[in-house]
């Protein structure tokens, strides 16, 4: 059993008719929980209703509470999500609770358990959470592995931080449209060669929608296809399924193809499912855990 730490927001994500817990790193954190890890979220929620519900609601999850934090000074955070051909887009409230998360010293001892720390590149649109994750990254161990999902949310697009993130991460998640604004950052056709070429320890993943996805790393480059996905579900969150199973995955050793292929079962039925943190059934545990 591994100890993952999540770094970044928890907040409500208000659909057109209803609404459900979101937040990547908290999707993130509830999925390495269901896989079987010590999952532990580090965030921040507003001293409000809506703050109580979510931490009622990953209590009942079963998620390790202790690092999320409460804030009199800001509210809960909220995300609008809509959706264009059954593409979700979101509006981000500004600022809440989630860009103020405080380095304490539980959490410093924490750091020197952890096997891995995941984070992304939205939580840091605020000095505050910011600094903080600079203080997490410098306190881990140096095996612990770096996990950074970017998260491009405009406005909140910082081109030299997410490169400097870049630079610190041992695992880098690109969807299709990220890995093509970064190429044009760094002004190269091949993003993956690129890196690979200066940090040649480092494993990029590339999420591919419904063609699949793909890992490049050392060992090669390996192609996984997307498993069929049952009607019903929204796709929120998708990402942070996959991206959590990989990490699960790549702490246990597991071989990359192997990898992407658990991966992409485990996000392909929360592809069917509605929100970012649906029950997952104890037949696809089985499944990830036994590729």
């Amino acid at each position: 059993m591994s100890t993952i730490l999540s770094f970044g927001e928890i907040l409500w994500d208000i659909f057109p008719d209803y609404k459900k817990p979101g937040g990547s790193p908290a999707n993130l954190a509830y999925h390495l929980h269901a896989l079987g890890n010590r999952s532990k979220l580090i965030s921040r929620v507003g001293d409000d209703q809506n703050g109580e519900e979510l931490l009622s609601f990953i209590t009942d999850k079963g998620l390790n509470t202790a690092y999320v934090q409460k804030d009199p000074n800001h509210p809960t955070g909220t995300v609008g999500v809509e959706f264009d051909d059954g593409e979700p887009s979101y509006t981000i409230h500004h600022p809440a609770s989630w860009d103020f998360i405080e380095m304490t010293d539980q959490l410093e001892e924490e750091l020197q358990h952890a096997d891995a720390i995941c984070f992304a590149s939205l939580s840091q649109r605020e000095e505050d959470s910011k600094k903080t994750l600079g203080k997490i990254l410098n306190g881990v161990r140096d095996n612990c592995l770096k996990v950074f999902d970017l998260n491009l949310r405009p406005p909140f697009i910082d081109r030299e931080n997410i490169l400097e993130c870049i630079e610190r991460a041992d695992v880098i998640k690109f969807n299709e449209d990220e890995l093509a604004q970064v190429s044009s950052w760094v002004k190269t056709e091949n993003l993956p060669k690129h890196i690979l070429s200066r940090h040649p320890e480092k494993i990029i993943l590339i999420t591919l929608g419904a063609k699949g996805s793909a890992m490049h790393s050392s060992d090669g480059f390996f192609e996984q296809k997307a498993y069929p996905v049952s009607t019903g579900g929204d796709f929120v969150g998708v990402g942070d399924a996959f991206l959590a199973c990989v990490t699960h995955l790549l702490l246990k050793q597991i071989s990359p193809k192997n990898i992407l292929s658990g991966a992409n079962k485990y996000a392909a039925f929360v592809a069917s499912q509605q929100g970012g943190m649906p029950e997952i059934p104890g037949d696809i545990i089985r499944n990830v855990n036994n590729p």
